[in-house]
Formats: structure tokens, C-alpha cells, sequence
């Protein structure tokens, strides 16, 4: 099955969302206010201690909560309809309304919701692994953790795009990868942002 650039992104920024959901479940409740503090700052979310950032995690109408987030999430599955197999999708849908019955769920719902998608055909999964790895490396480049291993994952996702046709995207992976900083990650995020949005 071929990919539209639309359906692509729709999975892209599904994973960017998943990921980052995931990410705050592994480090919530906030307990220590220095973690709290590194956090959001390098997400420039109005907090300035463990317990305001978890407060603020956990309120629904703030952007970077978990119900704001998981509900973005829900978005791109619905909008993914024709595109994932009928058996993922009603998955997808179940896990999805479980989550929302009860928030409690949202962090088990994540892990499930990446199981089926790993599932799917290769070039979907394609899509879903560069949203989970820039994501991964976003976070990482903010929060000033260890990014060899991400680099390496997005090296090979890099070179299966160019046997897609994705031959531009190579010149600002190699910026990337010699200096992963925060310019040269916004530069090939945007770049591929710029694919993604071509049919």
C-alpha cells in the first residue's frame, strides 16, 4: 500500500504524540522539584516545582496534559481509518475509548496503541518510528540526555526514506548527526515536515 504524504504525517505526528505521552508516564508524579523544574523548562510550560508541574500535567485544558495529548492522539487514529488495517484500527478505537472512560488507563493505553501499530505493514510502521525517534530526540536534546543511541536508530530510518525517494532529507541528517543541537534538529524537522506535506 502506498502512502499519501497526508496519511504519513497523520502517523508521524501520532507517534510524536504517543511518545511523548509515554515519556511523562515514566516520569509521573514529578517528585523532585529540580526534575520538575529541568522539565519545564525545556518544554516552556508554566510550572516552578514538582507538585505545580503535576498539577498542570493533569489538568484537561492544558496543552501538555495527558488528556490534551491523548486527545490529539485519538485525532490521527480517527483520521487513519483507511489506512490501518480494519483489525488495528478497531483496536486502536477500543483502547481509545477505554482511556477515555477512565484517564487512569491513558499510560497502559500508550504501550497497547505502539504494540498494534508495530504490527501494521512495514511502510506504516516506517512513518511511526521517525515520529517516536524525533520525538526521542527532541526530548533528548532539551533535556540534555543521551542521544548516541537515537542517532543511530534515525541513521537507519533516514537511509530506508531515501530508497523511498526522500534524497533530500540526507544534508540536513548529516548537520543533525554532527552536531545534534537544537538549530540543526529544527532545520531537519522542518525539512521533513516540507516531504510530508507534498503529494
Amino acid at each position: 500500500m502506498n502512502l499519501s504524504s497526508s496519511d504519513a504525517r497523520e502517523i508521524f505526528w501520532l507517534a510524536r504524540y504517543l511518545t511523548r505521552i509515554q515519556y511523562l508516564c515514566q516520569q509521573f508524579p514529578f517528585k523532585q522539584n529540580a526534575a520538575a523544574l529541568s522539565y519545564a523548562h525545556a518544554f516552556c510550560l508554566p510550572a516552578f516545582d514538582a507538585a505545580s508541574l503535576n498539577e498542570l500535567i493533569l489538568n484537561e485544558e492544558q496543552p501538555a496534559s495527558f488528556a490534551m495529548q491523548f486527545q490529539q492522539s485519538s485525532v490521527k487514529i480517527h483520521n487513519l481509518a483507511d489506512v490501518l488495517s480494519a483489525q488495528a484500527y478497531t483496536e486502536l478505537i477500543r483502547f481509545i475509548r477505554n482511556a477515555c472512560d477512565n484517564a487512569a488507563y491513558i499510560c497502559d493505553v500508550v504501550q497497547d496503541c505502539h504494540d498494534v501499530l508495530e504490527a501494521e505493514p512495514q511502510n506504516i510502521f516506517l512513518f511511526f518510528q521517525l515520529g517516536q525517534k524525533l520525538e526521542e530526540l527532541d526530548r533528548q536534546i532539551r533535556l540534555k540526555q543521551s542521544k548516541d543511541m537515537t542517532v543511530a536508530q534515525v541513521e537507519i530510518i533516514v537511509q530506508l526514506l531515501k530508497d523511498l525517494g526522500w534524497l533530500s532529507l540526507a544534508e540536513a541528517w548529516q548537520q543533525l548527526k554532527q552536531q545534534p543541537d537544537s538549530m540543526n534538529f529544527y532545520h531537519f524537522s522542518d525539512h521533513i515536515q516540507h516531504l510530508l506535506s507534498v503529494d
